[in-house]
């Protein structure tokens, strides 16, 4: 009887032991599983493609007459874009870039096919210069054309502009490529689109309407074929 007690509680022994093991297995399977979960995670995070914001100094555009010696009739278009990266991580450049300004009668998003050139639509454009921001910096970026009649403008705009006139409601577009720098060895390109709308375009800079009018904030758009 004893042998036999020996037996059964040697035969509980192991199978209490087998448990355990299948225990521990079991657990070791689900801390990896959560370690795993954790670096997921952390690249995840360190890649996110954080958004550049774009806005426009007091909404406005100014232009101004040029007089002669120049050649021909051209006019000045200046307007002070505001560049911020909000994060931490990584550097932001928007580079390749195209300016396109329409007026309230034409969608700024209307030649968005690439087979059509904006600019066929647009009463305005021309190419800015790169951009590139800091981690967590904002930067103060000019920019200017002085397009001569009737070769970079829609005619009708240029001449009224040009005698002082002002048109409101008017939408900068801007084509470009947005690159995040992750690491020296690893950038994220995303062709990017930004929209600034209502903007008063042309007239006195003095003009109080000009003086209080706020700060434009432009609309992104990806391309969506993109990730």
């Amino acid at each position: 009887m004893a042998a036999a007690a020996d037996e059964y509680g040697g035969d509980s022994d192991k199978s209490r032991f087998r448990w355990l093991d299948a225990a521990r297995y079991a657990v070791a399977a689900a801390v990896t599983v959560l370690i795993l979960a954790v670096i997921v995670t952390a690249i995840k995070v360190l890649l996110r493609l954080d958004s550049l914001q774009i806005s426009v100094d007091k909404g406005s555009i100014i232009t101004i007459p040029m007089s002669p010696p120049e050649p021909e009739a051209a006019l000045a278009f200046e307007l002070q874009l505001r560049a911020q990266n909000p994060s931490g991580r990584v550097r932001m450049y928007y580079t390749n870039i195209t300016a396109y300004l329409f007026d309230n009668r034409t969608s700024a998003s209307a030649s968005a096919s690439a087979s059509t050139n904006p600019g066929d639509d647009s009463v305005l454009y021309f190419k800015p210069k790169d951009i590139a921001v800091l981690q967590h910096e904002a930067l103060d970026c000019s920019l200017h054309t002085n397009p001569a009649k009737k070769k970079m403008m829609d005619t009708f705009y240029f001449g009224m502009l040009y005698n002082g006139s002002r048109f409101s409601d008017m939408t900068l577009r801007l084509d470009g490529n947005l690159v995040t720098e992750v690491t020296s060895q690893l950038n994220k390109t995303r062709p990017t689109t930004y929209y600034c709308e209502q903007l008063l375009v042309g007239g006195n800079p003095n003009d109080d309407a000009f003086k209080y009018s706020q700060d434009v904030v432009c609309k992104q758009r990806r391309s969506a074929a993109l990730p």
